[in-house]
C-alpha cells in the first residue's frame, strides 16, 4: 500500500502515507483537498474466505454502520466525517487525532495509575452510552482502539467498523474475527450480542491498563478463547480498589454484568477518590503540618515527575540526608532487633565497657527504622521512621519531616525486564533533571534475585513538581530494578551530593531489606 501514497481517494481526499495497518483495514493520514484540512481515512480490507455475496453484504453493512457512527457527536468518539467507495470497498474519513494508544502508553511507560485509568473509563464509557442510545454497537472496544491526550482526554475510535457479518464473533467458516481477548464471551458463543458486549470489552480493556494485557490472554487465540469462556480472571495484580467495577463488568453472562448506570457510578467513586494517606506517618499531628505544608489545591504527588519513575516499576526509594543539627538519623543507633540480616554493617555494634553506664537503656536509643508491610501483603520494607508517607493505588513513599529525606516504593504490573525498566527510567530521568553523571550501571544480586543497579548523580531541574526536589540542587542516588514473578520493582535512594556517604548505612539498610512476599 506504500505505493499508494499520494493517490486521490473519490477525487477529493489525497493519501500522504501509512499510519498503521490491521486485519480490517489501513489507516492513512491525508488531505481533504476541498476543506484543506488533515484527515484520517480507513481503506476497509474484507478478510481471506469470505464469499462473494458475503463481501458485498459486508461491505454494505460497513458503510452504512459508519454513515450512522457519523451522527454521533461526543468528545469521546473520533468524528466520521465522510463515507466514500472507490475500488469496490468503502473508504472512511475521519478526523485525525494525533495522540498515541492506550496500547501503545501502558507499552512504554508502564500500567496507568488507577485513578487515571477510571477516569479513562469513564469517557469511554460515556461514549458508548452515547452509542448505544444512538443504537450503534461498538463491538472492538480495546486498548489500541482508545487514543489518550497528555491532557487526559480519550478518544474512541472505529465504531461499527471492525465487524463481520450480523452480531456474530464467528464467521460461517469459524474464524474469530476481531481481537479475541477482548471480546465478550456471548460473542465468541455466537449468542446475541448487544451493549452489554461492549461493556464487557470496557472491563477487559480497564485490566490490561493495570498489568499490560487481557485477563484472558495466552498467547495463542484458541487458549485465549478457551480461557475467555471457561476461566475467571486473575486479581492478584490489580489493585483492590479496581476489584469492584472489574468484577461487575467481566461477568460471563450478559444479564449478570452492571448497568452502564452503576459502571459510572463506581469508576467516578474511583476517578474522584481522595488519595489515601496510611498510618505510615509516626507523628499524631501529622495531618495539621501536611495541609501547612502542601496548601491548598495541590495534588499529593499523584504525579511524579523529575526523579520518580511513574508506571515502569518496582520500588523507588529516596534519602536526602542532613546535618547532625537538623536531628538526621544515624545507621549507629538501629537497635539489633530491627536489623537486617542482609545488611549486618548498618548496625553498629556496642563496644565492650567495664562501667554500668556503658548498658544501652531504652530512653536514649533511637529506632531509625520499622518494618512496613504493604496493604496487599505483597511487599514490606525496614522504613525509615519518623518520616511521613503517602500511600497510592501501586506506589507507597515516605518523606522526612525536615522534607530533606524522600523513599518510596512503587510496583508495576506491566513490564518485568528490569533492564528495560532501568532504560525507560533514565529516559524519564532525563526530560527534567540537568547534567546526569552515570557513576556506573551493574547487575546485583537482592535476595537470591538478579538485579539491575545504576548510580549517578543529576542536578534538579526548575520543572519537578515535587516537594522534596530543591531546583538547582545537586544530588546523588541509586536506583535498583528487580523482577519477582510477574510483578517488578524499581529501588532508588536519593541524597544531597555532599551527605551522600554519611547516609550509604542507612541506604543499604533500607534497600536490602525490601522483600516481596512474606
Amino acid at each position: 500500500m506504500v505505493s499508494d501514497s499520494n493517490r486521490l481517494v473519490a477525487q477529493r481526499y489525497q493519501l500522504t502515507r501509512e499510519l498503521g495497518r490491521g486485519g480490517m483495514g489501513v489507516v492513512w493520514e491525508g488531505r481533504d483537498t476541498l476543506l484543506n484540512r488533515q484527515v484520517a481515512i480507513k481503506e476497509v480490507l474484507l478478510p481471506d474466505g469470505l464469499s462473494p455475496g458475503d463481501q458485498e453484504r459486508q461491505l454494505l453493512r460497513t458503510a452504512r454502520e459508519a454513515r450512522t457512527a457519523a451522527k454521533l457527536n461526543h468528545p469521546s468518539v473520533v468524528a466520521i466525517y465522510d463515507v466514500v467507495e472507490e475500488g469496490g470497498r468503502p473508504w472512511i474519513v475521519m478526523e485525525l487525532v494525533s495522540h498515541p494508544s492506550v496500547e501503545q502508553v501502558v507499552l512504554t511507560t508502564g500500567a496507568l495509575p488507577v485513578r487515571e485509568a477510571a477516569a479513562l473509563g469513564r469517557q469511554v464509557l460515556s461514549a458508548l452510552k452515547s452509542a448505544h442510545e444512538a443504537g450503534i454497537l461498538h463491538r472492538d472496544v480495546k486498548p489500541s482502539n482508545i487514543l489518550l491526550a497528555d491532557d487526559g482526554r480519550a478518544v474512541l475510535m472505529d465504531f461499527g467498523i471492525a465487524t463481520v457479518e450480523g452480531d456474530s464473533s464467528l464467521t460461517s467458516t469459524g474464524m474469530v474475527t476481531g481481537s479475541p481477548s477482548f471480546l465478550a464471551p456471548e460473542r465468541v458463543r455466537a449468542d446475541e450480542a448487544g451493549p452489554a458486549s461492549d461493556l464487557w470489552s470496557l472491563g477487559a480493556t480497564l485490566y490490561a491498563c493495570m498489568v499490560g494485557r487481557s485477563p484472558f490472554e495466552r498467547g495463542d487465540p484458541m487458549a485465549t478463547l478457551n480461557a475467555l469462556l471457561t476461566e475467571e480472571p486473575d486479581y492478584r495484580r490489580i489493585p483492590p480498589a479496581m476489584h469492584p467495577i472489574l468484577r461487575g463488568l467481566l461477568q460471563k453472562e450478559p444479564q449478570d454484568r452492571v448497568s452502564a448506570e452503576e459502571a459510572d457510578r463506581l469508576l467516578a467513586a474511583i476517578a474522584t477518590a481522595r488519595p489515601a494517606h496510611s498510618d505510615l506517618d509516626d507523628m499524631p499531628e501529622r495531618r495539621s503540618r501536611r495541609k501547612k505544608r502542601q496548601g491548598p489545591g495541590r495534588a499529593m504527588l499523584a504525579v511524579v515527575a523529575t526523579v520518580v519513575l511513574v508506571g515502569t516499576g518496582g520500588a523507588v526509594a529516596y534519602f536526602r540526608g542532613s546535618s547532625p543539627a537538623e536531628g538526621a538519623p544515624r545507621a549507629t543507633t538501629m537497635p539489633a532487633a530491627v536489623t537486617s540480616p542482609l545488611t549486618p554493617t548498618a548496625t553498629a555494634t556496642p563496644e565492650p565497657s567495664a562501667t554500668p553506664s556503658a548498658t544501652p537503656t531504652p530512653t536514649p536509643e533511637v529506632q531509625i527504622v520499622r518494618m512496613w508491610k504493604a496493604r496487599d501483603g505483597a511487599w514490606s520494607v525496614m522504613r525509615p521512621t519518623g518520616w511521613r508517607g503517602a500511600l497510592k493505588e501501586a506506589y507507597t513513599e515516605w518523606t522526612r519531616r525536615d522534607g530533606n529525606a524522600h523513599f518510596g516504593v512503587e510496583a508495576v504490573y506491566s513490564m518485568t525486564d528490569a533492564n528495560q525498566i532501568m532504560r525507560n527510567s533514565e529516559e524519564t530521568l532525563k526530560q527534567s533533571a540537568q547534567n546526569v553523571v552515570g557513576r556506573g550501571r551493574r547487575t546485583v544480586t537482592h535476595q537470591g534475585v538478579k538485579a539491575v543497579q545504576w548510580e549517578f548523580s543529576w542536578t534538579a531541574g526548575p520543572a519537578s513538581d515535587q516537594p522534596w526536589v530543591k531546583p538547582g540542587m545537586r544530588y546523588h542516588e541509586i536506583r535498583r530494578a528487580l523482577a519477582i514473578g510477574d510483578t517488578a520493582y524499581l529501588l532508588s535512594w536519593t541524597v544531597a551530593e555532599n551527605q551522600w556517604q554519611r547516609n550509604r548505612a542507612l541506604m543499604r539498610q533500607v534497600i536490602n531489606s525490601f522483600t516481596v512476599g512474606a
